[in-house]
């Protein structure tokens, strides 16, 4: 028995297996104490031999957890692991404990976007600083995101997103939460709960991008604290917010937001729903303390493409503004391949006439407006994955993923929408605009992690122009765009 005394455990239980005619399959489902005692029962292994391979074995396992330095501080680096039986995901790759109390996911987005405007011309926000018109076509990585994700000690969530783009590393989602029965409690960075829009991921939008006055309005991710619900049929969500705790200025006073949004599905079955919403935000605008002024308020909204950054609402931000409100109404339905989608978004703010920046004669308040309503059908019978206990919308799945060997070429949606935005209740000139927005599109869903977007839009606007004889600058144009984007 001298050569089993001489090997690890793991090699000498092996070994002991296949001198007593045990499968592969058997090692895997018995245990070790059960192998041994096997052994023990078949004479392969006396009594003393399995008591050695046993403390052989809980001194291995003591080893593993103690700290390597001396003086026995286990901070983090120095902690030893302890061996979970564990479950592996590959695709979407994931890694959770045998109760599920413990999980680990990474998770991506590619989105790689392509554009061609029509006219250069006319749709040019640059004239004013002499860079010229916009170009006719353009690419860009419109989203590189990679995140971590998990869930620790059953009720403890938690993220970390970042996403590079326009050369910068920013955070997407960075977020400790608290899951409860009924609801969860997070803290961090996040988006501010608003609109039905807003709310669903970019990975999950009809179009290459939000509607106008979605786009334009709408609150972004800020640091804050937020209670949202987890029930069936309905969702609702309140939080506070600061700023969004990058680039701090120590002579800024950040502001603050209050935030909340509530839903509800009178319809929610297998191939139909209905949804129901309304979403409120108050901002009181952050202020520099040492000039004694406001910081400007930038509300924007491009083209329906990033890859030619033209502006069509935001040509110049709004000064001295202390504070405003976001309010919005929300509605979507959908039965079998068919869906519906509108929502109406409106901001009144508020401008301090004692702030430096503010010029006698111009007005103290100013409100801004918009809406935007879109129908949708799948061509090849798939259905909107509607989720009422976020109030949002989730991944597509297509009945028959891309596979050209077996005559399957995936999903295939065609879209609509129409968006308008009034913009022109601005306390500057040239900063007021109106827009009518047109889009057509077509989603092809590969995979449910593949779909390839193409839009084609037509955009017809006003913009104030001093220049001008009449003071307002007219145009329209075309826009073709498109898109491929992988999440894993």
């Amino acid at each position: 028995m001298y050569v089993f005394k001489k090997m690890p455990l793991a090699r000498t239980v092996a070994l002991m297996a296949i001198l007593a005619g045990a499968s592969a399959s058997q090692m895997a489902m018995a245990s070790q104490d059960a192998l041994l005692e096997r052994l023990m029962e078949r004479g392969v292994l006396t009594q003393q031999d399995v008591d050695e391979l046993r403390a052989e074995s809980q001194a291995d396992q003591a080893a593993t957890q103690q700290p390597t330095r001396s003086d026995g501080l286990q901070y983090e680096p120095q902690e030893g692991l302890q061996q979970d039986d564990a479950n592996v995901q590959v695709r979407r790759f994931g890694v959770e404990t045998a109760d599920g109390s413990d999980r680990f996911r990474i998770r991506g987005r590619l989105m790689l976007d392509a554009a061609h405007l029509d006219d250069n011309l006319d749709t040019t926000d640059d004239h004013r600083v002499g860079e010229g018109n916009l170009g006719n076509t353009g690419t860009i990585i419109r989203r590189a995101r990679l995140g971590a994700l998990g869930l620790f000690h059953d009720n403890w969530e938690w993220q970390l997103e970042v996403d590079f783009r326009d050369e910068e590393v920013r955070f997407a989602n960075a977020y400790i939460a608290y899951l409860m029965d009924n609801g969860r409690l997070a803290f961090g960075h996040f988006k501010e709960p608003f609109s039905l829009e807003s709310s669903t991921s970019s990975r999950r939008i009809s179009f290459l991008e939000r509607a106008t006055p979605i786009d334009a309005y709408r609150p972004s991710r800020n640091l804050g604290v937020m209670y949202e619900t987890l029930q069936p049929d309905w969702y609702g969500a309140i939080g506070v917010f600061g700023g969004d705790g990058v680039g701090r200025d120590r002579e800024v006073s950040e502001g603050y937001a209050l935030s909340g949004r509530a839903s509800i599905a009178p319809v929610n079955e297998d191939n139909a729903f209905v949804h129901l919403g309304v979403s409120g935000n108050y901002r009181k605008n952050a202020r520099n303390e040492d000039d004694e002024e406001y910081s400007d308020v930038r509300m924007r909204s491009r083209l329906g493409t990033r890859a030619i950054d033209g502006r069509i609402i935001g040509r110049r931000d709004m000064e001295a503004v202390s504070d405003y409100t976001t309010t919005n109404l929300e509605f979507a339905a959908g039965h079998g391949p068919f869906s519906v989608q509108a929502e109406y978004i409106r901001q009144d703010l508020s401008r301090d006439v004692n702030d430096p920046n503010f010029s006698t004669g111009e007005v103290d308040s100013m409100t801004m407006d918009g809406w935007y309503a879109q129908a949708g059908v799948f061509l090849t019978g798939e259905s909107r994955n509607y989720r009422a206990f976020s109030g949002d919308f989730g991944r597509v799945t297509p009945h028959r993923p891309f596979n050209p060997s077996q005559g399957h070429w995936g999903a295939f949606e065609l879209l609509g929408r129409y968006a308008t935005a009034d913009h022109t209740d601005h306390h500057a000139p040239r900063g007021k605009q109106q827009v009518d927005h047109w889009t057509l599109g077509l989603n092809w869903y590969l995979q449910p992690e593949i779909i390839a977007k193409f839009n084609v839009m037509y955009i017809d606007a006003e913009a104030g122009d001093e220049s001008l004889e009449d003071g307002v600058k007219e145009w329209d144009s075309w826009v073709l765009g498109a898109r491929l984007q992988y999440e894993f």
